[in-house]
């Protein structure tokens, strides 16, 4: 079998997990996480931090032992069967439904308070937009994708240091007693919304096979751009933060830039957003409507999926933004508020990372790994029960999908005389 090409060293591979893991939903996350949870929201980014130094161990051993399985999907397979692979693949795509119309959206309330009309409606444009670039021929969005690492890193560390420099925090930006920490159910919304910003590390799980030397280089990798972008985290919260009140917690930096340097400064914040969320939408919507390619091509859904045009999946791709756009148009119709789409996305990916440490567990990699990975289940087990009980229901009507289609497909194996042990059966 070939094998990957070893192109990847330390600093190529930290570039690549900082292009996978920054977004375009860090320009509206800080001021969620304010708007939720007040002078708290540094403790909630905090805590996110730290619960995702354990699952970033959990990833770095999986990859360094499964390098080329392809992903945690491929994983959860080997470890629990062909249900732990349509699990995982549900709740990537329950997430995504809810993550990308949540960046749309905050690009929405850019263009909104930049040129005025309603965010919903530029949302619904920019995802428009992001498909053509996705549809039009795979070379075109392959040059649109490559400028989505430099576009969306250096618009957040400009703005990130710009605010500082106007911004001067004090200590009302930390709760001055218990009493102003809001009840644990409260956090625990305001952790999975902001857990949304530690995603994308899940994906460093099949990068390990293609590092030069991955027993130092891919750790290394990890380690760095996740030191990265704590900081580049932390400033921005800061930022929003120690502004005070803001009009618009969904687009905060408009505001701030517009206070110091007036309409110009925030138009040109607004410009610099829009501009980052379609790079960013451009992406997802490529590698999402791939992942719905594949699920097609492997008999997860209906074959007409799978159809090429000019080496485009363009019914994926049709069938992605459309979900899309009816998630967008629901929550405009129905007033949904844009941290309820991104906590549904973040408490999605934080039980895939607990899927991940179980298939640590199962695997029994060594002693020090299964120990891991029982850490790590039980920390997700712990923030799942902070988040409360309405958190549960909709991962558990996905779960319920998983074992319909899985048990579905190994009774159409079975009627077919297929005795011998198929991808569709449990291993």
């Amino acid at each position: 079998m070939a094998e990957l090409s070893k192109t990847l060293s330390a600093g190529r591979g930290t570039a690549l997990m900082l292009n996978i893991v920054l977004g375009a939903g860090l320009l509206s996350l800080p001021g969620l996480a304010v708007e939720t949870v007040g002078s708290s929201a540094l403790l909630v980014w905090g805590a996110c931090a730290l619960a995702a130094i354990p699952l970033l161990a959990v990833f770095y051993l999986l990859g360094r032992r499964y390098s080329d399985a392809g992903g945690l999907a491929s994983i959860a397979q080997i470890a629990f069967g062909r249900f732990g692979y349509v699990t995982v693949t549900f709740l990537l795509l329950g997430a995504v439904i809810f993550g990308l119309p949540a960046i749309a959206i905050t690009g929405g309330h850019y263009a909104a308070q930049t040129f005025g009309g309603s965010a919903h409606v530029y949302a619904v444009i920019l995802l428009v937009l992001a498909v053509l670039a996705n549809i039009l021929s795979a070379e075109i969005a392959g040059r649109v994708n490559a400028i989505i690492a430099s576009t969306v890193v250096l618009a957040l560390v400009v703005i990130a240091g710009l605010g500082l420099a106007f911004v001067r925090p004090d200590a009302s930006i930390l709760p001055t007693s218990v009493g102003d920490i809001p009840p644990l159910s409260t956090l625990g919304v305001a952790f999975m919304m902001v857990f949304f910003a530690f995603t994308g590390w899940e994906v460093s799980a099949n990068l390990g096979g293609e590092f030069k030397r991955p027993e130092r280089d891919f750790p290394t990798a990890i380690a760095a751009s996740f030191m990265i972008a704590v900081v580049l985290y932390v400033a921005l919260a800061v930022v929003v933060a120690g502004a005070g009140d803001i009009a618009n917690y969904a687009a905060p930096f408009s505001a701030i830039f517009g206070a110091h340097f007036g309409p110009v400064g925030s138009a040109a914040v607004g410009v610099l957003s829009i501009l980052m969320v379609f790079a960013n939408l451009s992406g997802a919507v490529w590698a999402v409507s791939r992942m719905v390619y594949s699920g097609a091509t492997e008999g997860l859904f209906p074959s007409w999926i799978g159809s090429l045009r000019n080496g485009v999946p363009y019914r994926a791709v049709l069938l992605t933004v459309t979900v899309l756009l009816t998630v967008t148009v629901i929550s405009g119709l129905g007033d949904v508020h844009l941290g309820n789409l991104l906590v549904a996305a973040g408490q999605n990916f934080l039980l895939i990372y607990g899927i991940a440490a179980a298939a640590l567990v199962k695997l029994a990699l060594g002693q020090g790994s299964r120990a891991l990975g029982v850490l790590s289940l039980a920390l997700v087990m712990g923030l799942m029960i902070a988040r409360g009980v309405e958190g549960i229901f909709y991962p558990l009507a996905l779960l319920s999908c998983a074992a319909i289609v899985t048990g579905t497909k190994k009774r159409q194996a079975e009627r077919l005389g297929q005795d011998l042990k198929t991808d569709w059966e449990t291993e």
